[in-house]
This record gives structure tokens, sequence and C-alpha cells, in this order.
């Protein structure tokens, strides 16, 4: 009896040694990493660069804010930053990248649409979360359970801007120019369905490709229909060109445009030909009396030399509401996806975060008009 009970002991203590042996293997193999680690893609150089860079601003604002607290100091939060070059197979190659190389399982940024869709089978297959702040294609809403995106739809972007054009514009006719890419088309579609439904008629659909310099060809094609309204759907490069082509050639018509638009650079590409044009814009105000945002308005000019607008906003709230998930404890992509789902009225300073079912956010939309060479705040005709 007291010979088995000694085995017994023995076989006991055999067996705590070999599950403490074993939990120090898998330490070592697993050990924890001394940083949070955040992917980043964006289009820091090509056609989206104007977009990528604030973008980059902003998340680079919220980590150094963040790793200054307790709460990171000992385990702070470090961005891998990979550059898309604005185009759809070197995003993919980038996501890649950050998934086999730096075993990322959390991606923020993906300015273009394009971006998004190509990497999205890619990270629900390997269970990676991707969070876009600015690409604003409708089809991101059904593309997979680990994609996110926390601004709004062009879907709510282009419903506002038809009303303004049949409303306070009087506009029952219009034609629509559009970029052939996954966000111009996506701002084509949604733009003749709230217009058509509210009683307009498209009368001409032109699309271009990216990348031209000369658009007076598609400004032509307009000519013909004269219309009293021209919705132009596509990045600012471009449509900063098509401003001032139809400004040359003296094509007249009161031109709209989706959220794209709204960029200094476009204010430079025009030459004042944008005077007048109206555009859907993100909830995100520098003027807004809120104490968070008129902070982080500070903290970012001050640092950046310019104001942020809707994307630098966006990607500072990005990277803040994932470092509240890790505080929370949050240590993998599932983790991350079921924190996001449950987050509700996260009060970012680019407005109020709940997701929904598919990963998306809803904010009211801004429209605004370019006066005296400032996008502003449109309150009528």
């Amino acid at each position: 009896m007291k010979r088995n009970r000694t085995a017994l002991v023995l076989t006991g203590a055999l067996l705590v040694l070999i599950a403490f042996a074993s939990y120090y293997w898998w330490k070592r193999r697993h050990p924890q990493s001394p940083e949070y680690r955040i992917g980043v893609v964006l289009s820091l150089t090509g056609r989206g660069a104007t977009y990528g860079q604030r973008a980059l601003h902003g998340m680079q604002l919220a980590v150094d804010e963040l790793n200054a607290t307790e709460s990171f100091r000992n385990r702070p939060i470090r961005l891998i930053v990979e550059d898309s070059q604005s185009a759809a197979p070197q995003a993919l190659s980038a996501f890649r990248k950050l998934i086999d190389v730096d075993h990322v399982f959390v991606v923020v940024g993906f300015v273009l649409s394009d971006e998004v869709l190509s990497c999205a089978p890619v990270a629900n297959e390997r269970k990676v979360v991707l969070l876009t702040t600015a690409a604003g294609s409708d089809k991101i809403r059904d593309a997979g359970d680990y994609i996110f995106r926390n601004r709004e739809s062009g879907e709510l972007a282009a419903n506002e801007i038809a009303s303004a054009c049949i409303n306070q514009f009087g506009a029952k006719d219009a034609a629509i120019l559009h970029s052939n890419s996954a966000n111009g088309i996506s701002y084509r579609d949604d733009f003749k369905r709230a217009f058509e439904r509210l009683g307009g008629t498209i009368s001409l659909t032109v699309g271009y490709d990216e990348g031209k310099t000369d658009y007076r060809a598609q400004i032509e094609q307009l000519r013909t229909k004269s219309p009293k309204a021209v919705y132009l759907a596509g990045l600012d490069q471009e449509l900063g060109l098509i401003l001032k082509q139809a400004k040359e050639v003296g094509f007249k018509s009161q031109f709209f445009a989706s959220p794209g638009a709204i960029s200094s650079k476009l204010l430079d590409i025009s030459g004042g030909a944008a005077e007048g044009l109206v555009s859907a814009s993100a909830p995100f105000d520098v003027n807004s009396p809120d104490p968070r945002v008129q902070s982080f308005v500070n903290s970012y000019t001050s640092r950046f030399n310019n104001p942020p607008d809707f994307i630098s906003g966006n990607s500072y709230d990005a990277i803040n509401v994932i470092a509240g998930l890790f505080k929370n404890g949050a240590t993998s992509a599932d983790q991350i996806k079921t924190g996001l789902y449950e987050t509700r009225e996260f009060p970012g300073v680019g407005g109020q975060m709940t997701f929904d079912q598919n990963g998306e956010v809803t904010k009211p939309i801004a429209v605004v008009v370019v006066r005296g060479g400032k996008f502003l705040r449109f309150e009528g005709k």
C-alpha cells in the first residue's frame, strides 16, 4: 500500500515536471512580443498618396500619444508600415508580407477600395482583421467577417449629394463622370440610384481611366448633353484636372463630387476652377467645439503643419479603438474581431463608432462647397 502511494506521488511529480517543461518549451517557441504590432498598408506613393500620407500622420499621432501613457509604457504599440503604391497587386503583396513575415493579426489603412477588395479574401482565409479608414466602395460591406470599415459607405454620401442636387439646386437632369475603379464605379451606381429615386434623370454616364492628364474628350461628351449638373466620382488628382480643363474649354455646369474631391491637392491642381464645387464629406469638423476634436486638431496641426481631415481623424480613431482592445486583453485576431463587433458609440474624433453585423459604421454625412478656395459647410444655395 505504501509502495503504491509512493509510486503515485512520484508519478504525480513527474507529470508536474513534464507540464512545466512543456510550458517553458512553448514559451520559448512562442515568446510574448515586447510590443503590440499593428500592420499598416497605405498608398504612400502613386495616385492615392495624398490620402495615404494623411492617414499615416493620424496613426502616428495616435501611437505616440498612447505610448506615452502608463498602459503602453512597458509594452508599446508599433506600426509596421508598407506602401501599396496605390495599386491592388502591391497592396496584396504588402498584406501577405505583414502576415507571413511580421506575424501581425490586425492591419489598418487601405485608402483605395481596389486594395481592400483584393486583400479581403486573404484576410478571411488567414483570419486576420482588416480595418479600412478611407475606402468607400459598397462591396466592402459584404467582403467578409474579418473586414471592417470606420468611415461611412459611399451609398450614404451619394444619397446626400443627390438630395442637394435636386432639392437645393433644382437640377433634375445630370451627367456622371467617374473613374473606372472600384471606388468610382460604386459612387456612380449609388448616385444614379439615389438621383433617379428622387425623380431625376441621368442623361449620360462617362468613365475615364485614372492616371491620364487629358480629359477633354470626356468633357466634350458631357457638352453634347448640356446637363444642368455633373457628378464627379474619383480622386483628387484627376478631378482637379477635369475641373481645370472644363473651365479652359468653356464647359459650364454645376459640379458635384464624391468625398475623394475633398483635398487641398484638388484645389491646387484646379487653379481656382473648383470654386462652387459641392461635395459629400465625412462628419469630421476641424471647427468642432468638442474638446477631444480640438485637442486632436491642435496636436496634428502643430506636428504636421497642416490641419487634419476626415481620413486623418478616422485613422487616429482606428488606432485608438484597437489599442482599447489591447488594453482589455485582446491578443489574437478573433479577439480583435469580436471586440470590434461589440464596440458601441466609441467617441472618436471622426464621429462615434458602432460597428454593425457587416463591420460597417454609420455616421452623418456633411455637404461642403468650395468658397474662396476653401471647403466650407454648405448652408444652402
